[in-house]
């Protein structure tokens, strides 16, 4: 299967949504144990949603940015 398909299964576990038809927790775990550039995709993704949801946090609760 292309990475592209994983990609968009690693996408909507990122965001705690189901994974597309056809791609099973199993198979995106074994994809990403196997393919070094979606995990690296994988990872980038993940730091990019905390830092988002970091930056919503902060500007409901008023907090200054951190600095990047």
């Amino acid at each position: 299967m292309p990475c592209i398909r994983y990609r968009t299964a690693i996408t909507a576990h990122t965001e705690g949504d189901p994974l597309p038809q056809g791609v099973t927790e199993e198979e995106l775990v074994t994809h990403l144990a196997a393919c070094p550039d979606c995990t690296r995709w994988s990872k980038r993704l993940r730091a990019l949603r905390e830092a988002t949801d970091d930056l919503l946090r902060r500007r409901r609760s008023g907090a200054p940015a951190k600095p990047v």
